[in-house]
């Protein structure tokens, strides 16, 4: 049996994109930590340094341990990119979290906390919080751009968008011109939220967006197609790959601000425990008061019926039946005045 080694293994606080050669492509093992068994607690990371100097260029994939479109899609451009002919650093960790995606959940399979609320971390923490703390310490503040790769997991299907957290003008401006070359027809920016990783960029003034993929614990090769050609386009805005790029805004491209704008899991929680019956898919449109689904007893009975409380179109869907109380179950995304 063939036992995988990574061309090196440094720790994290050593990790120095200029220390590595102009035209080299390398696989290394960044170390954090020990876990409880034992086992060496990683980032494995991919990097592709260009013979020509320009920008640095962070992705991560996998910060939920159920989202599989960015790693590939990670995988993917790292294999096809030549350093002879890149300008600038290709940086990516394709699985951020590797407990949870080894747990194959969300959250992390150690503590069971979920790593997009807990950064900047803490060195001295539990496992999640020391993953974060090593992104937003060592890594993160090295990018001259950052893109985070999410998806649906395993439990929910989400319409393909991608976003930014508003924050001062300088970063916006990039921040939005690089969502819409990301070539999808949703650009939706955000009130910036504490905990996530677009926040530990922000605190260092990295400007950045994050992309998510339909999800359903899938990798469907157009979803794959989708995200790589978008980290191409993102590369050709930063001037680092030869190539064209969307720069007029598509139709769906607004700011929505305020305390819970861009925090999906609060909307429309179940009622009840029981078996949960849509009745909408993604991206339709819905009226206020229309039904999104149902929840039922195994035996049939109806315990209770979710109406919309807004108008909008349907962004977030559960789509594995089995719920308990307080879980969400829809997110219907509300248009600003002109946007419909």
């Amino acid at each position: 049996m063939t036992m995988y080694e990574p061309s090196q293994r440094l720790h994290v606080s050593q990790f120095r994109v200029d220390d590595f050669p102009a035209g080299s492509k390398t696989r290394l093992e960044l170390l954090i930590d020990g876990l409880p068994d034992g086992r060496p607690l990683v980032f494995s990371t991919v990097m592709v340094r260009g013979k020509h100097s320009g920008k640095t260029f962070l992705v991560t994939g996998g910060v939920h341990g159920d989202e599989y479109e960015g790693p590939v899609a990670i995988q993917d451009i790292f294999a096809e990119l030549n350093p002879d002919t890149l300008s600038g650093s290709f940086v990516a960790v394709p699985i951020l979290n590797t407990p949870a995606f080894v747990a194959g959940t969300r959250e992390g399979g150690w503590d069971h906390q979920n790593l997009a609320r807990i950064f900047p971390g803490s060195a001295t923490g539990t496992i999640s919080e020391r993953i974060a703390h090593a992104f937003s310490k060592f890594i993160v503040g090295q990018a001259d751009f950052y893109a985070d790769l999410h998806a649906g997991g395993n439990v929910y299907r989400i319409k393909r968008f991608a976003g930014y957290a508003v924050r001062s003008p300088e970063l916006n401006e990039l921040q939005r011109a690089a969502a819409i070359a990301f070539g999808f027809d949703l650009v939706w920016g955000t009130t910036a939220l504490p905990g996530r990783t677009l926040s530990a960029a922000g605190d260092l003034g990295v400007p950045a967006i994050y992309v998510e993929m339909p999800g359903e614990g899938r990798c469907r090769p157009e979803d794959l197609e989708q995200a790589k050609q978008g980290l191409r386009n993102l590369m050709a805005l930063l001037q680092m790959v030869e190539g064209t790029f969307p720069t007029e805004p598509p139709k769906y491209c607004f700011e929505t601000l305020g305390e819970d704008a861009g925090h999906l899991q609060v909307d429309h929680p179940s009622p009840v425990s029981g078996l949960f019956v849509p009745a909408v898919d993604v991206w339709e449109p819905v009226e206020k008061g229309q039904l999104l689904g149902q929840v039922r007893h195994p035996d049939g009975t109806v315990l209770a019926e979710v109406p919309s409380d807004r108008i909008g179109r349907v962004l977030f869907i559960r789509t594995l039946p089995r719920v308990f109380a307080g879980e969400f179950l829809v997110y219907v995304l509300e248009f600003p005045d002109g946007v419909n």
